[in-house]
């Protein structure tokens, strides 16, 4: 016989329709108008859902007499952001941005102790007060360190303010937060959310609750595709997610920002951003080559011109630069501004078009004037308040910046333009910098980690060796390679990784930070390190034709395959979203970044730059010759 249950809530919802589907139970739907003295008697128990709007639920006097009442007679019940509830009532709502939950309670929650949770970017109202009979099951907690589990202390414990789901008494649970529409907002880990409803409602129901089976998936990953189809399926994400602004004759914008809100929409990431225009044309260029699709050349066309004739500073003391955003007008980072001219560089070395070389020389231009004596720049410039006595510093003053992430790229452009075009100052100038950043390997000024350092290192070093033929540069682009295989995963992911944690966003509570917890950890990180593997791995197995480099490629590009997202939403399918578990097979990091977090989206650092690699995967056989 099933259990009855009133469920009390102002919309349908993941949690009300995941009961319907539940053949233990029988649901019987109340709206808050059509409560009368009384109606729920007949039933075992009662579920007041209020987490489907963003406003908590407040019920009113009659309806709440109606509801106690219920609860006196001893049957129990489960309030879900609701203001107020038995003799307790709760702060206003606020953002659970950059909180994770914590398991207390392995019996009530079904997960041991411990565990990690995450809500993505919910809304909870806290509670103002506990009473004494208080179980906390589930708590938020701040400032993790940790990937998938860290222990409560008893002063965590006593903090009744962060309770996310407890026992307000024996009879009555609590949850702070909205749990209504959990799938769509994309719960994670996804196995443990479905731990926690299920324990959740079989205490409620007093009856162990099967939903084997009836828990739809948002998205998945780890299906088996072939290079082509995995590309072609990210090629078709930039148009399906609303990426392309006007064909690409407006660029395209950055991406999905990491917060997902309680009803399942996610942010938009709307900078119009150079470096995702000229990654995006890249894309288009490799699809157009593997496929031949005159559209795709269009819009890899429009794209590259978005670069220089919107975005490329056309006289003055700046002229030559590429703008970083059409927002941050005034500032250069040279390693965007390098990724941005890719596309014209690869359409020169293909013998495809030379239309925007002569831009595309005047920006390496700018950016040497501004380079010191070592061959480094600063991490950025910014325009505005530059004297013309700042301006002569950039290029008399060593950059002392020996940083793969923001040098590596810049100096690849100026080595591959000069070995094409056989320009003495590029070269000169790019192997400069790559020495200098080459002397202090493998201790590299880091920004994320170490593994991030060791893949943004491959497609530089590859054109160092095109540029230069030393052996001494084909060693330690295989130096690169071997120690980059320390740090890989049985997925055929590299982890994230920092010997010394000395990375400058690591272990950080504030502003941009990396995915890393602790070295050994499942993450994977496709924004900052394994998304340059594909493009930079090709690049390595053309200049040396080892076919040892094209098997790691292989292996690598697997994963990358499996990691890519499947979903009927349209604004994730064929993506990548940068956190990523090896063994959960799903999007899941520590939420600490203040913009790109696990579940933000790059158009360019992260799709454009894996379709470009994947491509270059099917059209081996075509491009290899190019480099002899």
């Amino acid at each position: 016989m099933s259990v009855s249950i009133a469920v009390l809530t102002r919309d349908e919802s993941d949690v009300l329709s995941l009961l319907k589907s539940c053949s233990d139970v029988s649901v019987t739907v109340f709206d808050f108008q059509s409560l009368t003295t009384g109606c729920l008697d007949p039933f075992d128990c009662a579920c007041i859902l209020g987490g489907t709007r963003k406003e908590p639920l407040a019920l009113s006097a009659k309806n709440r007499t109606i509801v106690e009442d219920f609860a006196a007679s001893g049957k129990k019940v489960l309030f879900e952001y609701a203001i107020s509830f038995c003799e307790n009532y709760c702060k206003n709502p606020e953002s659970t941005r950059f909180l994770r939950l914590v398991c207390a309670d392995s019996e009530l929650s079904g997960l041991p102790e411990g565990t990690l949770l995450d809500d993505q970017c919910n809304l909870r109202a806290a509670p103002y007060y506990h009473s004494r009979l208080a179980k906390p099951i589930l708590m938020y907690k701040k400032g993790l360190s940790e990937h998938s589990n860290q222990a409560l202390s008893e002063e965590d414990r006593a903090d009744f303010g962060q309770y996310g789901i407890w026992l307000e008494t024996p009879r009555t649970a609590v949850c702070s937060f909205c749990l209504s529409n959990f799938i769509r907002a994309r719960f994670s880990p996804v196995h443990a959310w479905r731990k926690v409803i299920t324990s959740l409602f079989s205490w409620l129901c007093d009856t162990p609750l099967s939903f084997e089976g009836k828990f739809p998936d948002y998205y998945t990953c780890n299906r088996e595709s072939t290079l082509r189809e995995t590309a072609d399926a990210a090629v078709r994400w930039f148009e399906r997610s609303g990426m392309l602004i006007d064909d690409g004759a407006e660029g395209v914008l950055e991406g999905l920002a990491t917060e997902i809100m309680p009803d399942g929409s996610q942010k938009l990431a709307d900078p119009i951003r150079t470096d995702c225009a000229g990654e995006a044309a890249m894309a288009y260029f490799f699809h157009y080559l593997a496929s031949n699709d005159p559209q795709s050349l269009r819009r890899a066309n429009a794209l590259e011109a978005f670069v220089y004739d919107r975005m490329q500073i056309k006289s003055g003391r700046f002229a030559g630069m590429l703008r970083w955003t059409n927002v941050a007008w005034g500032v250069c980072y040279q390693d965007d501004m390098a990724r941005a001219m890719f596309v014209t560089l690869f359409k020169a070395l293909y013998g495809k078009g030379r239309e925007y070389l002569p831009q595309c020389r005047a920006a390496l231009g700018f950016l040497m004037d501004t380079t010191g004596p070592d061959g480094l720049r600063p991490a950025r410039t910014d325009n505005l308040n530059m004297t013309d006595e700042d301006y002569r510093a950039l290029s008399e003053k060593d950059g002392a910046f020996p940083c793969a992430h923001y040098n590596a790229f810049y100096l690849a452009c100026l080595l591959l333009y000069g070995k094409m075009e056989h320009d003495e100052r590029c070269l000169a100038v790019g192997e400069r910098g790559m020495r200098s950043l080459m002397k202090t390997y493998p201790k590299t000024i880091r920004e994320q980690s170490e593994t991030e350092e060791l893949c943004r290192l491959l497609l530089p070093l590859s054109w160092l060796y095109y540029a230069t033929g030393k052996e001494e540069d084909r060693e330690m682009l295989y130096t690169v390679v071997r120690d980059l295989e320390k740090m890989r995963d049985p997925s055929g992911a590299y982890l994230e990784w920092d010997s010394d944690y000395s990375a400058a966003c690591s272990k950080q509570e504030d502003g941009e930070c990396s995915l890393l917890s602790r070295n050994g950890d499942p993450v994977v990180d496709l924004l900052y390190s394994n998304n340059w593997v594909p493009l930079g791995m090709l690049q390595a197995y053309f200049v040396t034709g080892d076919p040892a480099l094209y098997e790691k490629f292989e292996e690598h590009a697997r994963f990358i395959s499996r990691a890519q997202i499947h979903s009927d939403d349209p604004h994730i399918d064929g993506a990548w979203a940068r956190g990523f578990d090896t063994q959960l097979m799903e999007v899941y990091g520590l939420p600490n970044d203040v913009g790109w977090g696990p579940w933000a989206i790059e158009s360019g650092w992260t799709v454009a730059e894996i379709i470009a690699g994947l491509y270059s995967g099917v059209l081996k056989n075509e491009l290899k010759g190019f480099y002899k």
